[in-house]
This record gives structure tokens, sequence and C-alpha cells, in this order.
């Protein structure tokens, strides 16, 4: 799969620390090894370093490691050669997906730093997932995890025959932290995609993890709920110290149609 320039959409090659196109725009390459592909003069959006630390934090004690081995057995049933995950965050997931040509992108420098340092198998890039540098039909296998659908982006770039598959939260994802959290909580709803994509599977995984009342705080700061809960919320669950929880989420796995249907 071939990186373009962002500019003008030419290759770029690998040149000493650097990705250049013929036509002479360059780009650098981080010293942990994602490449900067960010265009616009405003700073990065994304994950700040604090937030990368609470999740790899959280990640790290296993308690979604079931959601990461589903992955890596859906990705091995289509044998892709090729595979993109946007929105890679610290590429917990990513790393462990068992392709030989894959790509990260996210626009969190602090997280593709780490990610790039725990991970040689990927090349990270800093980009956005709604302006992505590869051309038309390049990708076997699009991968995105809690975070919003690139319609166009991702139809654009799914070979005929390739697979997108999307993870959300399930109805009753950290049920009970919301039952401390709120009054009166309320289940996630699952809305479909807009898309041209075929959707050919969908699966709903759970399980049940208990962890320190530290680990607790740092995953509340990797939710919406962060944002979204006042002071005495938060109050309530630092009170209630550490309580079993139910991680649920729903795999949907969608396939661009070969040409000749469409």
């Amino acid at each position: 799969m071939q990186i373009l320039c962002p500019i003008c959409h030419m290759p770029l090659m690998h040149q000493d620390h650097q990705a250049v196109c013929h036509n002479g725009h360059s780009f650098d390459y981080a010293s942990s090894g994602y490449l900067n592909l960010f265009l616009s003069q405003k700073k990065a959006h994304g994950d700040n370093k604090e937030m990368i630390q609470a999740r790899s934090a959280f990640l790290n004690s296993g308690a979604y490691g079931f959601l990461r081995d589903a992955l890596v057995k859906e990705v091995q049933q289509y044998h892709p050669h090729t595979f993109l995950d946007l929105a890679c965050g610290e590429g917990y997931y990513t790393q462990k997906i068992p392709v030989k040509e894959k790509y990260g992108i996210d626009l969190s420098k602090d997280a593709l730093k780490h990610a790039a340092k725990q991970d040689a198998s990927t090349q990270y890039l800093l980009s956005s997932i709604f302006d992505l540098p590869f051309a038309d039909q390049c990708a076997d296998m699009i991968l995105t995890c809690f975070a919003p659908f690139a319609r166009e982006e991702v139809e654009r770039l799914l070979v005929p025959g390739g697979h997108f598959v999307f993870v959300t939260p399930g109805p009753d994802h950290l049920i009970e932290m919301k039952q401390v959290l709120y009054d009166h909580p309320y289940r996630n709803i699952i809305k479909p995609l807009d898309t041209s994509l075929a959707l050919i599977d969908q699966k709903m995984i759970s399980d049940t993890f208990c962890v320190s009342a530290d680990l607790m705080q740092a995953l509340f700061a990797m939710t919406p709920y962060a944002y979204r809960t006042g002071a005495r919320g938060k109050e309530k669950l630092v009170q209630a110290g550490s309580f079993p929880l139910t991680a649920q989420f729903v795999i949907r796995i969608y396939q661009k149609q070969p040409e000749e249907q469409l």
C-alpha cells in the first residue's frame, strides 16, 4: 500500500527521517517512528498525554483483552493483506492484528508516540481519518473501534470484496458505572450505519471484570461520561471504589460489494 503526499497526492518515498514526494513536499518521521502528515497549522487534536497514560494503564490490566482476541479472530478468517486501523489510539488493538502490512491512523501525537514505540509491525500516521493519504481501493480490511464512521473514506479505500469492522459499546456496556454516576442510567443505542457497504455479520460479546479504585478512575477518564458527569456524580464514583463491571461490545462486519454487483 502506497502512502500518498497529502498535498499533491503523489507517492511518498522514505528518505532518512522524512517522507518525500517527487514535487519536493516533505514530512517528518518522529523519533518514535510515526509519520506526521497533518497539514493544518492548528494544533492536532486527539487525546493528550494524561489521557493516553490513563487508557494505557487500564488496557494493560487486560480487562478488554477479550475484545482484542475477538478482533484477531475476525481478521484471521478473512486473511487480509492490507489493513487500516482508523482512530487507532495507542495501538492496543492494532499491534496484535495478524497482518503483515498495517497502518494505524490517529490525530493524537501522544497516542502515536506510545503506539510506535510499542509496535514496530505497524506504520503509524498522524492524519485525519476523514482525509486519508491513500489511493482508492487499496485496503483489504479497515477497522474502527469506538470512533466515528468515516463513511466516504472507508467506502473509497476498500477494495471490492474488502471488509470493514466497526466496534461500538453494547447496550449495557459499563452499566454498573452509569448506575453509580446517574440517577437515571441509560442504555446505549446501537444505530445502523448509513453506508453502501453490506452488513454480513453482527455479534455482541461481553465479559465481567473488576479493577482497582485507581484503574476505575482511569477507565472513567477514557469514557464520554467524564465530560458529561457533574461533580456530584464524580464524587459518588470515587466513594464507590472498586466494583464488578460489565464490558459489552457490538462487532459489525461490512463488506464492499464486488464491482459487478454495484
